[in-house]
């Protein structure tokens, strides 16, 4: 990972967090929406896609490059940086965008990150050899996306990256089955810990905090099936050799 992250610090130092000429509050469009045409299908992701909505939420971004020449997006909401980089390409057009943040500095455990990790599916948390720490989604357009879903993606991942900031901060360093228990109540009470999104369009706001309900109600949906003798579970063979 200490290529991509060498990269990405570099550029992260690089980016402007002016973001004049990038507010929402300058580009709306219908009174009920913060986001103008959100319900007009893109048939793909790419910067000339993705980066006209970012711009909107009022997220300065610009565009950087790894040492083979792969290309990624790098944007910020107020402290948060992250990156947008793009998958299943056929020339300018892809059919994936991953998400991710990097987070360093906490000495984060594994037992949070997976603790985490297990609460919230709507992304994928890690830690790699280094202590590194990341926070990852991945949005599919295979028959295009609406403006407003990217837009909708990208707030509630900030919000999801916000969230695991807020845990690995707090979260101690004890190994345990109680401590476990701790960490994954720590995520519950941590996920009203995010009120507002510096730049972002308070509409969306409100809506990313409307999914961070249903990222609980998700997490407490798998917990009774896991209970419930009667939900239907695929039995593995194991294979012999």
């Amino acid at each position: 990972m200490k290529p991509i992250t060498a990269a990405v610090g570099a550029a992260i130092l690089a980016l402007s967090v002016n973001v004049a000429g990038a507010s929402a509050q300058n580009n709306m469009g219908a009174a009920d929406s913060p986001l103008s045409n959100p319900s007009t299908v893109v048939k793909s992701f790419s910067v000339q896609s993705v980066g006209p909505v970012l711009n909107e939420l009022g997220v300065p971004w610009q565009v950087s490059q790894l040492d083979n020449g792969t290309q990624f997006i790098v944007a910020a909401s107020g402290s948060m940086q992250f990156i947008l980089f793009f998958t299943v390409c056929n020339g300018a057009d892809c059919m994936g965008m991953q998400a991710v943040t990097f987070f360093t500095g906490a000495n984060a455990n594994p037992q949070t990150v997976q603790a985490f990790n297990v609460r919230y599916p709507f992304g994928t948390a890690g830690i790699d050899q280094d202590r590194v720490a990341y926070v990852s989604r991945y949005d599919i357009a295979d028959f295009g996306i609406p403006r407003g879903n990217i837009a909708s993606s990208v707030v509630n991942f900030l919000g999801l990256s916000e969230m695991f900031a807020s845990e690995l901060a707090s979260a101690g360093q004890t190994v345990s089955l109680d401590g476990y228990a701790g960490d994954l109540a720590a995520a519950q009470l941590n996920k009203g810990s995010l009120n507002h999104f510096a730049g972002v369009d308070s509409a969306f706001t409100l809506q990313a905090e409307q999914h961070r309900e249903g990222f609980e109600q998700g997490a407490e949906m798998i917990r009774m099936l896991l209970e419930d003798d009667k939900t239907p579970r695929n039995k593995i063979q194991n294979k012999i050799d």
